[in-house]
């Protein structure tokens, strides 16, 4: 962790993910591989739009050769374009479902771009549609069908198709959790935070999108579930540090906390802050709430660089389901502490999930 091109890494995504100066220099000049590894990090992670916004503010004594600011302008127009082509497919997929009736959720993805100070910076994956009932998203479903695309069920509640070339989720539960005793509260929270739910335009159509508390609680789980399965990225941390910053006078941060406590990830929550804090640059007074004990989170961070986005860069993730389950036994003995209904739901449910999809 303690490397000169991993601090030089942190220090251009803060910046460019804050729009700031560069927050330190000591940890330049890189020599040519030491660029050549920063650029395979923020790749692997998923954030190199942000990092070479960074990259820019540095003077040009410190700057990386002309060769790897070529190819890496070409991938981060590469990105502005295929956020360009995703937020047409989003207005399009809106317009479509409304034409029929339903005005589904969009989440995560999109929806969380917009609290980006350039929202073409944020590398785009799939699109995520919420569907309030079972009924509404049996429609869905059947109506993508009728158009001759394949549905596939998925673990969690949730199907996929391809749209146009896009990868399209419905998903039946808004949440990342699985712990059954804690879904009667999020029942509550969804229902009374309702009326809190925006619109937000993508490309030339309004999407319905969770209110910022629900964001919150969203965002924040999912990223424990895929620590709990085989990684994620710095992109997961920056949204939920966007997310705290753009809404921090819309979220009750007290009636946050007590949601954490109740669906018992309080713990959890602490090591995000941390996180949020100590890496990524969030100034403490935009977290919801303040964390009076003292948690070291540097382990977590050394996972999340080893792995990458969604764990696709961890050695170990490509090495037979041997090594998942190691992996999965491995994550779930560390987390228990953290989130220990979590722990022991997370794959009851998915298991049971598979089996009546």
């Amino acid at each position: 962790m303690n490397t000169k091109v991993t601090h030089a890494f942190f220090t251009l995504l803060r910046s460019g993910l804050w729009d700031t100066p560069i927050d330190r220099v000591d940890c330049f000049p890189l020599d040519d591989k030491g660029w050549d590894d920063l650029y395979d990090l923020a790749i692997k992670q998923t954030v190199e739009a942000l990092v070479f916004d960074g990259v820019q503010r540095l003077d040009s004594g410190l700057l990386p050769k002309k060769a790897l600011l070529v190819k890496w302008l070409v991938r981060v127009e590469k990105i502005a374009q295929r956020n360009t082509w995703m937020d047409r497919l989003v207005a399009e997929q809106a317009r479509f479902l409304k034409e029929v009736g339903l005005d589904p959720m969009l989440v995560k993805g999109q929806g969380l771009a917009v609290c980006y100070v350039r929202p073409e910076r944020r590398l785009c994956g799939d699109i995520d549609w919420y569907f309030g009932s079972r009924v509404a998203y049996r429609r869905a479903n059947e109506l993508i069908g009728s158009k001759g695309i394949e549905v596939n069920s998925t673990a969690g509640f949730s199907c996929s198709y391809k749209w146009n070339g896009c990868e399209v989720e419905h998903h039946q539960r808004l949440f990342d959790l699985y712990n059954p005793f804690c879904q009667a509260a999020l029942r509550r929270m969804e229902e009374f935070e309702k009326a809190e739910c925006m619109r937000v335009v993508i490309g030339d159509t309004e999407a319905l999108v969770p209110s910022p508390m629900m964001q919150c609680v969203q965002v924040s789980t999912h990223i424990l579930k895929h620590l709990l399965s085989f990684g994620v990225g710095l992109r997961q941390l920056c949204d939920v540090a966007r997310l705290y910053f753009t809404y921090h006078d819309e979220v009750d941060g007290l009636a946050l906390k007590r949601i954490y406590r109740k669906v018992y990830i309080e713990k959890w929550v602490h090591l995000l802050h941390e996180l949020l804090v100590r890496y990524i640059g969030l100034p403490t007074v935009y977290l919801p709430f303040e964390s009076k004990e003292h948690v070291s989170a540097d382990w977590v961070m050394t996972d999340i660089l080893e792995g990458g986005n969604f764990g696709f860069h961890n050695e170990d993730s490509s090495s037979g389901s041997g090594r998942d389950r190691k992996k999965l036994w491995w994550n779930a003995k560390r987390y228990f502490r953290y989130a220990p209904m979590e722990v022991l739901s997370f794959p009851l449910v998915h298991f049971y999930s598979r089996l009546i999809s």
